[in-house]
């Protein structure tokens, strides 16, 4: 899909009190806590739950509260790291038209550039990142995962179109995490990016989003 304009994202809602309290390695937290199955051969459900976190499917209302979370979480920690990120697909259209998750969607889209992936693989992969918010007031831990094949941009690479993942360690509801690559060679000439999965756009305008009042 063509795109004639990329929508950058630095901070989609008000976000003063969502603040990390704690970042440590994952295997200090969840190699003392987790107890589920790690290895992943059971696969995922079909409602977009990592089965390593999840128990069961969460309800409407709980999910889309969690998702909500999860959100804001991510942009947060985006900011804080000075990572510039932006919504895709359905999560781009819901916030388009009415500033919404879509109600049938289960999981959320972003892209950030590529060197900004490379950043956050050398030096945040595997991170846990603890928050508390006004819906969480006892904390909940959300984990980056950096896919190993990220490194990898050639759109061939199918079983891999995922880069990263920002995971809520106690749902298993997680957020898409894709890098945008610029194309050199594209023969539809400069300033188009694309990512593994296909999808392409030019880079024309730059809007950054403050504060939108977004669900």
């Amino acid at each position: 899909m063509l795109l004639n304009w990329l929508l950058i994202v630095t901070t989609l809602f008000s976000l003063s009190t969502c603040a990390p309290i704690e970042h440590e390695d994952a295997i200090t937290i969840m190699g003392m806590t987790d107890q589920k199955d790690m290895s992943g051969k059971a696969g995922d459900p079909p409602q977009k739950y990592f089965r390593r976190f999840a128990e069961k499917a969460l309800g409407y209302q709980e999910q889309k509260a969690a998702l909500k979370n999860l959100v804001r979480t991510f942009l947060e920690t985006m900011r804080d790291l000075g990572i510039e990120t932006w919504l895709m697909h359905g999560s781009l259209l819901g916030w388009w038209w009415n500033k919404q998750i879509m109600p049938w969607d289960s999981d959320a889209d972003v892209q950030v550039t590529e060197a900004s992936m490379y950043f956050l693989a050398t030096y945040y992969n595997m991170s846990v990142f603890h928050y508390k918010t006004p819906r969480l007031p006892a904390g909940r831990n959300y984990m980056l995962e950096v896919n190993p094949n990220f490194s990898n941009g050639d759109q061939s690479d199918w079983m891999n179109v995922i880069d990263a993942r920002w995971i809520d360690t106690e749902s298993g509801l997680f957020i898409d995490i894709t890098a945008a690559r610029y194309n050199l060679t594209h023969p539809a000439g400069e300033g188009m990016m694309s990512c593994k999965d296909g999808h392409e756009f030019r880079v024309t305008i730059s809007t950054s989003v403050k504060s939108s009042g977004g669900d």
